[in-house]
């Protein structure tokens, strides 16, 4: 080991890039890969996962408040069933003083909850004593709070959630690092104001239903019984729209179900892409370790020779290299874990998929740097074969040689360094394969924020929050309408790229189309500024207005009146078609559903609305004053009608929020982006530390070619060319791979970019550009070294 240390003195240089790319290529990979360990965990984090599934539809995860009597009564293979839906209450008390408000503070759920997830401990209190509708159970760090107001024995205290009284029937733990967003209050759900009322399935989505069914049914036996009790409950009133629903398994349920509000969502094809780029991160910094060590094999030469000469076998030489290399990586991987360290905010930020200000319903599963016996075990495992990897070829080729063939100095003659051409192509095409997919990406952001909506954005404030009905809605509006900036406030819910609220309509001819709709007053309708395209002068009021693409797929008229009848959602009914406008799109540019381009406005009473908590504002400008001012409006009406604050679920002008939609996208595209710019460093680190080493082995070949007549130039082209040659086969192999791998990530999205070609010839031209500034310096250098001085070394 102390040769192999002097050895690595001798060559600071190559021992520096060698470490540092490494180094930092391990603390992505430590990251990257604890945080998919994590997200897996989380999805399959309850033991029974396999058998544990939720009803839901193509839009939304959770049907109504009746599925688990039903599942109960008519599928034995069921074995327990348990409700969930989302606790809003606008506060709670505690011995008569105000804890909290909000509508995210927690879940309502049956006591079977804990059959179907018996690992979240009830630390006080038992599940019997949840039992009783009006029972609570409230987590450990909402308990902590309370007993800071005095309530050391929380068991029986009264609890007041919104209107209702409720007692504390025990403590939970937090829901951390769990399927379940971070909750302060779990209230049994048999309190539900669904409980008083007549069964009936006209309503969905409110409530999402957990079963779990027997170890000796598949999966198959099962959905088909659950789908016959779909069927006779939904299809006399939801018609063919049945055939929209299923199932999700738990870990389905995490990864690929429509958004509930209730359970968090990770997203595979993110982390698919992020396992594939850090990867390919690594394996640069490998190849760069390998080619350097292989390459400076001829510098140990004499040092094996003498070894061997002493007796030691060739497996004894192996086994050194290899030993010498897996204690190179323990080192690298010990910066690596303390570089990780430092590096986990950021990656947080990176890999957030929040979209707007709300919290609880897009929390994030939080990435963790750990230290259990698990992921220590897996650590050393990885130090063990990376350095075995790592140190396996250069052992070889140091082994492979006689002791006479050093002693000759013929190791160097027989040298060709074609292992080290070879890595170099691959490493260059790597590189010009990840600048090709960075130009696609930003090239792809750059076209989803020039994407037309086709309405007014400009002056226009979106303020989305929760309220109980209109008469809540209007109190913020007329104090929203007061402020002096302020020209008009429209009351409903929806925006162009924004719409979550849909109906599909059956035609006469028997075919369904989905329209996501709009909801909103007169005012906010002319706020929304759409491009009309024809207007039918109908009254405005209980009128639908469709865009071309939903106009067209009605096959319908101006006259009119039986097609929109047919629209009845959350209050807003039509009598007319209003009118026709641009198409508009419905969801962010992100997205990849491509489910339909239709979309439509209802406008109504704003009296008869519900579930529509929004204003759109028309301002004087976009002042970020207005804002702040806007913001303290809410506030204040927060405080006088609950006496708590809850942030809004979105606000901001309208060209802020498009932009926040794509946060997610960018975020990840932002995060991938520095894992190519780290990879095509390590690999221009390695051509640099390659062009040193052939220059510096080339000295003696050159000297003797200027003897002969050559100058410093043909020289200097003659070996800068040699590795343009390496560069150019290696963008004939890696801007296929990109195209490939283009076609692949643009598919991600419904609004993606066309005509993007170009990118790859501006990646062949930058990868030409850069090689060629890294070696030529180096290859100049040793053109112009006097050939005298250096043939006096021989």
């Amino acid at each position: 080991m102390k040769s192999y240390l002097k050895f690595l003195s001798r060559n600071a240089l190559y021992t520096a890039i060698e470490a540092v790319g490494l180094a930092v290529s391990l603390a992505f990979v430590i990251l990257i890969g604890s945080y998919v360990v994590q997200q897996y965990r989380v999805a399959h984090e309850n033991p029974d996962w396999k058998r544990i599934y939720a009803l839901g539809a193509d839009q939304f995860l959770g049907l109504s408040y009746w599925d688990k009597e039903e599942l109960e009564m008519a599928v034995p293979e069921v074995e327990a069933v348990t409700r969930l839906a989302l606790l809003t209450a606008s506060q709670v008390e505690f011995s008569g003083e105000l804890v909290q408000g909000g509508s995210g503070i927690g879940l309502t759920v049956d006591p079977e909850f804990f059959d179907i997830f018996p690992y979240y401990e009830i630390k006080e209190g038992s599940v019997d004593a949840f039992c009783p509708k009006d029972a609570v159970l409230v987590t450990e760090s909402m308990a902590a709070r309370l007993r800071e107001r005095g309530g050391a024995d929380l068991i029986g205290q009264p609890l007041r959630i919104g209107d209702e009284d409720h007692f504390i029937a025990g403590v939970v733990q937090d829901f951390e690092g769990s399927v379940f967003p971070k909750i302060d209050l779990l209230t049994n759900i048999g309190s539900a104001s669904m409980a008083t009322q007549e069964k009936a399935f006209n309503s969905v989505g409110s409530y999402s239903t957990l079963y779990r069914v027997r170890k000796d049914v598949t999966r198959e036996e099962a959905d088909a019984k659950v789908k016959a009790v779909v069927d006779k409950n939904y299809r006399p009133i939801w018609g063919d729209q049945v055939d929209n629903w299923g199932t999700w398994r738990l870990d389905e349920v995490f990864f690929s179900a429509p958004s509930s509000g209730i359970f968090k969502h990770g997203n595979k094809q993110t982390i698919r892409l992020l396992t594939l780029v850090v990867f390919l991160l690594l394996l640069s910094a490998v190849i760069n370790y390998v080619n350097l060590s292989f390459a400076l094999g001829g510098k140990r030469a004499k040092e094996m020779a003498t070894r061997r000469l002493l007796g030691e076998d060739r497996s004894g030489i192996i086994w050194k290299q290899i030993g010498e290399s897996v204690a190179f990586t323990a080192v690298c991987f010990a910066v690596a874990l303390l570089l990780a360290y430092l590096l986990v905010p950021m990656m947080n930020d990176l890999l957030s998929t929040r979209s707007n200000q709300i919290s609880m319903l897009e929390e994030d599963v939080r990435l963790q740097l750990l230290f259990s016996p698990g992921y220590v075990a897996a650590y050393l495992l990885g130090i063990l074969v990376l350095g075995a990897v790592c140190g396996l070829l250069p052992a070889w080729a140091a082994a492979r040689y006689e002791p006479v063939d050093a002693i000759k100095g013929s190791f160097r003659r027989n040298n060709k360094m074609v292992f080290s051409k070879v890595f170099i192509v691959i490493q260059n095409a790597l590189a010009v394969f990840l600048i090709a997919m960075a130009l696609v990406m930003e090239v792809q952001m750059k076209h989803m924020l020039r994407r037309p909506t086709h309405a007014q954005v400009d002056d226009r404030y979106y303020l989305e929050y929760y309220a109980t009905d209109y008469d809540q809605m209007k109190l913020l509006k007329d104090k929203v309408e007061q402020l002096p900036f302020v020209k008009a406030v429209g009351v409903g819910k929806g925006l162009p790229g924004k719409i979550n609220m849909f109906q599909t309509v059956s035609l006469d001819d028997g075919t369904r189309i989905e329209i996501p709709v709009i909801l909103c007053d007169s005012t906010y309708f002319r706020l929304l500024g759409l491009e009309v395209v024809d207007d039918f002068h109908h009254p405005l009021l209980h009128s639908i207005w469709l865009d071309e693409s939903a106009f067209q797929a009605a096959g319908v008229s101006d006259s009119s009146t039986v097609f929109p009848r047919k629209f009845g959602i959350n209050g807003a009914k039509a009598d007319y078609i209003g009118g026709v406008f641009r198409d508009i799109p419905y969801t962010s540019a992100s997205t990849d559903d491509e489910r339909t381009q239709n979309a439509g406005v209802i406008v109504s009473d704003p009296k008869d609305l519900y579930f529509s908590h929004a204003l759109l504002i028309e301002t004087f400008g976009e002042d970020k004053d207005y804002e702040t001012r806007l913001m303290k409006a809410y506030e204040d009406y927060r405080l006088e009608q609950y006496g708590t604050y809850e942030a809004p679920w979105t606000h901001g002008f309208l060209r802020d929020l498009s932009r926040i939609q794509l946060a997610p996208a960018r975020r990840t595209m932002r995060l991938l982006e520095l894992f190519m710019v780290l990879s095509v460093l390590i690999a221009l680190l390695g051509l640099l530390a390659m062009s040193t080493y052939f220059a510096g082995e080339n000295t003696k070949q050159i000297a003797i070619r200027k003897v002969f007549g050559a100058d410093i130039s043909g020289e200097t082209w003659r070996n800068v060319r040699s590795y343009m040659i390496l560069v150019g086969i290696a963008c004939l192999i890696g801007i296929p791979l990109a195209i490939w791998a283009s076609r692949l990530y643009l598919q991600r999205f419904a609004y993606r970019v066309e005509g993007y070609g170009w990118v790859f010839l501006v990646a062949v031209l930058i990868s030409l550009a850069i090689a060629f500034g890294t070696v030529l310096w180096q290859t100049l250098k040793a053109a112009r070294t006097n050939p005298a001085v250096e043939l006096k070394k021989e």
